[in-house]
């Protein structure tokens, strides 16, 4: 089976093509929100290019659809469905947390992303890897990192804008029990997404385009003023 998956819920979004037989053929990355939707359909094109595969050749799509920015879930999940309307494939949807945890299953510890979620607040979750799987531990909530933080009993993985960000706290609070992601897991990998929404497409989870929403957590400013 061959998905493409699109990962736009951290300041560093991406795309890949990532086949169930041959792995990963292709991976790009993009550094800026505000590039998210400029950067998006030139870069599956040109994925599509470099592999000599047609946009139709693709069984199934991938899309992390929360926690996380809101302007990069609703770019990536518009880009998705026109996807999925044009051609008549498919859609998995996973959390954007547990896709990101997804990058660590060969860990031994506690793994904890956690995103920015400003106002003093991370979206964030735990999860463990179990036996080649990633087992939930907590679900994906939003709240200052020190709630988190009181969470954790053992050795932890941390990585994400929201680790970036209170690395000082976890540390403090911590100490030796909190280990950070290095280079470029520090960010989400499109190839994460793709290989954890294989085993659900393998199921025949797929999510129905035409209702599928992001999952925010929060309410965005422009709710929370039409209901003031």
């Amino acid at each position: 089976m061959l998905t493409l998956a699109i990962e736009t819920s951290s300041e560093v979004g991406g795309v890949c093509l990532f086949d169930s037989h041959r792995g990963l053929l292709a991976e790009a990355r993009f550094g800026s929100q505000r590039r998210h939707s400029a950067s998006i359909v030139p870069s599956i094109q040109h994925m599509l290019r470099l592999t000599s595969l047609n946009i139709r050749d693709v069984d199934f799509f991938s899309i992390s659809i929360g926690p996380g920015s809101f302007t990069g879930l609703r770019v990536g999940l518009s880009t998705v469905k026109g996807l999925c309307f044009s051609t008549g494939k498919p859609v998995v949807a996973l959390s954007s947390l547990e896709a990101f945890a997804h990058q660590f299953i060969h860990s031994s510890y506690t793994i904890c992303p956690l995103f920015d979620a400003r106002k003093k607040e991370v979206y964030g979750a735990l999860f463990r890897a179990q036996g080649g799987e990633i087992e939930r531990l907590t679900e994906d909530s939003v709240s200052p990192v020190e709630r988190i933080i009181s969470m954790i009993k053992d050795k932890t993985l941390f990585a994400g804008t929201g680790t970036e960000r209170y690395r000082d706290v976890i540390k403090r609070e911590l100490s030796d029990m909190a280990v950070f992601a290095e280079g470029a897991l520090m960010h989400p990998l499109p190839s994460a997404l793709a290989w954890a929404s294989m085993k659900k497409a393998q199921r025949g989870e797929f999510s129905d385009p035409a209702t599928l929403t992001p999952l925010y957590i929060r309410p965005s400013e422009a709710e929370l003023k039409r209901q003031g």
